[in-house]
């Protein structure tokens, strides 16, 4: 049995590494998204400002934790076996479910995971106890071994930051987007100046208070060292005489910043890398005892019970765990270089960063999120609301605000997501709102603060408007969402682990340390299969070229998009003549991966026609027909691919034997239309091509004949309803197909082939 509970720790010890690396990943969106949205320096220089303060925090953190997280449960209720079970519980747990958030790409709280995971542990080994013959508990009871007051607190905290995070973010960052306008450059000598004083003095008092504070007060009456006390002594001060000192740290910082830029260097560069070096600081000095004091804690619980002579685990009490667990300055400092590792070469923070930028950027682009019932319902709601409310106000002082909300035209070519004013307001609201939080002890997720500000800031530039706001609502809707079925999800996985172990022991030890394994494995196989599609498109349009190149390269695009839709063609009819449910849903997903593809074109169609000059529109509407063309060859696909795939799934009436014999011989006319226009395309010679075309008059020829006799199949009552439809569907479908395809290669040969200047072709 000691074997057991020795393999337990040091099975919690390696657990405690992998929960640094996915807590890292998923934390790093809380201070790097400021620096890495606008775009203020080189990454490696922002990791370097984010790597220092990870390290900084980690060697002045105190090293001291509550063991059962803001006492959520009391340890001396349970005994040994109870508690390293609880613990494992919750290790396995919170790895889970965090590298399922990294690999969706979804930011979520560590926090909350933690305290949720101890809880649904605890709770499910209290009940277990509680309903066992020799207690026989009364339910209420339940309340000795949960602290149920704490995590009221704990739930409403969180709740209530969501909240006050993005209402602040929105109002804070509207004054200030007021005072600098989005041509804030000009304006840098005097508001910038004062802007910059008042940031700065804001993220030292939390780089203070959040990391200072909260790290020295673990050591009050525990052998204070000089360092300490002189720490402990100067907080106090800064306490006694809160004004003063900030008075002293604005007028500090005014005379620094009035130096800098009479020298003339752009000061909020300095602002977001100071405030991404703070909120690094913060997080390690105050959340890297989160990951490894489970396991930290599961040792010296087993300290203790080794020298109490290892008696009986399920009957010796921890009574010895109810005090503060003392966590050793190297093994912090070990933590710290593992997680400044982690941030230099997991791809995953990537990942996740992106989910907030995109959600917050200024520029255009393509919308990560989907739409949703709700989130229109928001926007209705608010545009109603605007327009009465403005009402209230003269036109005359609405157009003098408007004037300084007036987008800057050249940010949106540097493809940066938001400027530096945003960067530095997200992360001065931020610190203020945590500061705040530490200082009236509320419980606070720094994850939901930093994202709800980041939000809120993006509402008051203007980010959200009416062609974006309601997938950026569902985008965020979506993460809060996560963040509360984190909670949920980490409540119930912790309990159903913990009963496990509790039953089977060391059945259930090496099962779910398979099942680590497993989820790993299949979380980084799918992570790397999406990276692979994201790398490997069918093709690539690049807008920031003139028109007449990219209508060269879109030749290209063409023939690829032609051989994906003859695959999927020749799959859906050979999948419906067969009823071949596999081959149909092979069909589908090739139809699926192209639609996906194609959204790279529609995305920047408006991007490419403004690159066309006013001397060549008609580059610019040409590529525009083509467009559309290519786009119902694509929807005409849709309903191919849908409908054949449809009617085997609910097992209609197959297709009868002539049916099936006129789709193949149609079959063969397409993919011999297909080869051809294909051939074409390889040798980028189109005048040789005689209209009409003997294939394309034949497809059509046929398509006719076929629809006359299922107008007569449907007279005679030969044909059922459903592969009537069904028909129709793929006669008329192939016939778009043709035309569209007979149509842009018209277009060419009218507008392009004769022109001197034919050293390029489209599609």
């Amino acid at each position: 049995m000691k074997f057991f509970y020795s393999s337990i720790i040091v099975v919690l010890f390696l657990l405690s590494i992998f929960d640094l690396i996915v807590g890292l990943i998923n934390d790093a969106v809380n201070f790097l998204n400021s620096a890495i949205g606008s775009k203020v320096a080189s990454r490696k220089i922002i990791m370097s400002f984010a790597s220092l303060g990870i390290l900084l925090g980690a060697v002045l953190s105190s090293g001291m934790m509550e063991v059962a997280r803001k006492g959520v449960f009391d340890p001396s209720y349970f005994y040994f076996s109870d508690i390293i079970f609880i613990f494992l519980a919750v290790m396995i747990s919170d790895i889970i479910l965090l590298d399922i958030f990294n690999t969706l790409g979804l930011p979520t709280s560590t926090t909350v995971s933690m305290v949720f995971c101890l809880l649904g542990g605890a709770f499910s080994i209290a009940i277990i106890k509680m309903s066992s013959p020799l207690n026989n508990e009364p339910f209420h009871h339940l309340t000795l071994y949960i602290k149920t007051e704490k995590t009221l607190t704990i739930s409403i905290g969180i709740f209530l930051s969501i909240i006050i995070s993005f209402i602040s973010g929105s109002f804070i960052h509207y004054f200030i987007r007021y005072l600098f306008g989005f041509e804030y450059e000009n304006k840098l000598k005097h508001v910038g100046v004062i802007w910059t004083a008042i940031s700065l003095s804001c993220m030292t008092y939390f780089l203070i208070i959040r990391g200072l504070h909260s790290t020295f007060q673990g050591f009050i009456n525990n052998n204070l060292t000089g360092f300490s006390l002189f720490i402990q002594h100067f907080i106090k001060c800064i306490h006694h005489n809160f004004f003063i000192f900030l008075i002293i740290l604005f007028l500090t910082w005014t005379i620094i910043a009035k130096i800098f830029v009479s020298l003339g260097y752009n000061i909020l560069k300095f602002v977001v890398l100071y405030g991404t070096f703070s909120l690094a600081m913060a997080f390690a000095g105050n959340d890297l005892v989160n990951f490894i004091g489970i396991p930290i804690a599961g040792i010296q619980s087993y300290k203790i019970w080794i020298k109490a002579g290892s008696p009986p685990p399920e009957k010796f009490n921890m009574k010895g765990l109810s005090g503060n667990v003392k966590v050793p300055s190297i093994i912090l400092i070990i933590a710290g270089m593992i997680m400044i590792i982690t941030l230099w070469f997991s791809k995953k923070t990537k990942n996740i960063t992106s989910t907030e930028i995109n959600l917050s950027r200024q520029n255009e682009g393509s919308e990560k999120f989907l739409s949703n019932s709700f989130s229109r319902g928001i926007v209705r709601f608010f545009l109603y609301f605007g327009k009465s409310f403005f009402k209230l106000f003269p036109k005359r002082f609405l157009v003098k605000i408007e004037k300084n909300f007036k987008q800057k035209k050249i940010q949106k070519k540097e493809n940066i997501a938001f400027d530096l004013v945003r960067a530095s307001a997200n992360l001065t609201i931020s610190s203020i709102l945590i500061s705040i939080a530490t200082v009236k002890k509320l419980p606070l997720s720094t994850t939901f603060v930093t994202f709800m500000v980041s939000m809120g800031t993006s509402l008051s530039d203007r980010a959200w408007d009416r062609e974006s706001a309601v997938y950026r609502i569902s985008g965020v809707l979506k993460v809060i969402r996560g963040w509360f079925l984190t909670g949920f999800m980490a409540f119930i996985i912790s309990g159903i682990i913990a009963s496990f172990l509790y039953f089977f022991k060391e059945w259930a030890l090496y099962s779910l340390i398979f099942l680590i394994l497993f989820v790993f494995y299949k979380s980084y196989k799918k992570y790397h299969q999406k990276k692979r599609q994201k790398e490997k498109p069918f093709f690539d349009i690049i807008v920031n070229i003139p028109i007449e190149t990219t209508l060269n390269k879109t030749f290209y695009i063409f023939k690829t998009i032609l051989e994906y839709i003859e695959e999927m063609y020749k799959s859906s009819i050979e999948g419906i003549t067969q009823e071949n449910f596999k081959t149909l849903q092979y069909s589908r997903n090739i139809f699926l991966k192209l639609k996906e593809n194609f959204k790279n074109i529609q995305n920047t169609l408006i991007q490419v026609i403004r690159n066309t000059k006013t001397s060549k529109t008609t580059y610019g509407i040409i590529y525009l027909h083509i467009y559309n063309k290519t786009k119902d060859i694509i929807e005409s696909s849709d309903i191919i691919t849908n409908h054949t795939l449809f009617h085997v799934i609910n097992s209609h009436t197959p297709l009868k034997y002539k049916q099936k014999k006129n789709l193949l011989i149609l079959e063969n006319l397409m993919i011999e239309h297909f080869h051809i226009i294909k051939k074409i395309t390889i040798n980028k010679n189109l005048q040789k091509i005689q209209f009409p075309c003997t294939i394309q008059n034949k497809i059509l020829n046929k398509i006719e004949e076929q629809m006359n006799q299922q107008v007569m199949g449907i007279i005679s009552q030969k044909y059922g309803k459903k592969n009537t439809l069904l028909m129709l569907d793929i006669l008329l479908q192939s016939k778009k197909i043709t035309k569209s395809i007979k149509d842009i290669i018209l277009l060419y040969k009218k507008n392009i082939s004769s022109k001197k200047d034919a050293s390029f072709i489209i599609f």
